[in-house]
């Protein structure tokens, strides 16, 4: 499993460590009088704002990325977060709203450990999870010339598998972004696999589209999908050079975020 539908785990994830913060601090013992509310109010403050700081400082450690396509900022759907920078705001806005209200703390500190304890906890356990049980599956496709290719094993070298299709808009925009990157990266081999369209489509589309894309294989069953449990297009695997998964990003990758993804790979 690498998704719940269309919501990477790596999100719901967060979510679900939102949750578990939110709990704390509604059944923390408080002293006589003071509501919950407020505290359970100033925690979700402290994630959105964290979630503001967390791009804010992934935007300046790769801002050479964005320089090209400066809009590319705006979409925070590329995975582009920093939690150096998400911790920092969201404890620096705590600080300085709980700064007259001293008795709010004690539930709210806790509250605050046990939801950042559960994201790192799960984070590492998701990763090793992935690591040990989602592969490269063993499927053979075929190129556009119609001969039967076998989806590439690691062998020594990490292997960034994309899935889309040319109905999907998100798709369109992150090729040339995928492209290029082939075009740069030695040590990483990227395969395009189409899910559930023909030859002459697919063809079509990469001449409008992507003309110097390598590595384009047909799986008109969408058969990689399926094995790799990916629901939503476009998603892009990132695998190690023993074939283990080492992230996933679902929907469209900018530059950026793409270029911080196969720092972590290469």
């Amino acid at each position: 499993m690498t998704s719940l539908g269309p919501v990477s785990l790596p999100v719901v994830l967060a979510l679900l460590s939102l949750a578990v913060a939110w709990l704390a601090v509604r059944f923390w013992p408080r002293p006589a009088g003071l509501g919950w509310r407020p505290a359970a109010a100033l925690l979700v403050d402290m994630f959105l704002l964290g979630l503001v700081g967390g791009r804010a400082l992934f935007v300046l450690r790769h801002l050479a990325d964005y320089t090209a396509a400066p809009w590319s900022v705006l979409r925070i759907g590329d995975g582009g977060f920093d939690a150096l920078g998400f911790f920092a705001v969201a404890a620096a806005w705590a600080a300085w709203r709980l700064r007259a209200t001293p008795t709010m703390r004690p539930a709210l500190l806790a509250a605050a450990l046990l939801g950042a304890g559960a994201w790192l906890g799960g984070t590492q356990a998701l990763q090793y999870w992935q690591a040990r049980h989602v592969r490269l599956p063993a499927l053979v496709m075929r190129d556009l010339q119609g001969t039967a290719v076998p989806l590439p094993v690691a062998a020594g070298r990490p292997v960034v598998v994309n899935l889309w299709a040319s109905w999907c808009g998100p798709c369109v925009r992150e090729m040339p972004v995928l492209a290029k990157a082939q075009q740069r990266e030695d040590r990483v081999r990227f395969v395009f696999v189409n899910q559930g369209e023909d030859a002459a489509t697919v063809d079509a589309f990469l001449r409008a589209h992507a003309p110097t894309l390598q590595g384009v294989l047909l799986d008109e069953a969408s058969a990689t999908s399926q094995a790799l449990g990916v629901q939503a297009y476009p998603g892009t695997l990132f695998f190690d050079g023993e074939g283990r998964l080492r992230d996933l990003h679902l929907g469209e990758l900018t530059a950026a975020g793409l270029e911080h993804k196969l720092r972590r790979l290469r």
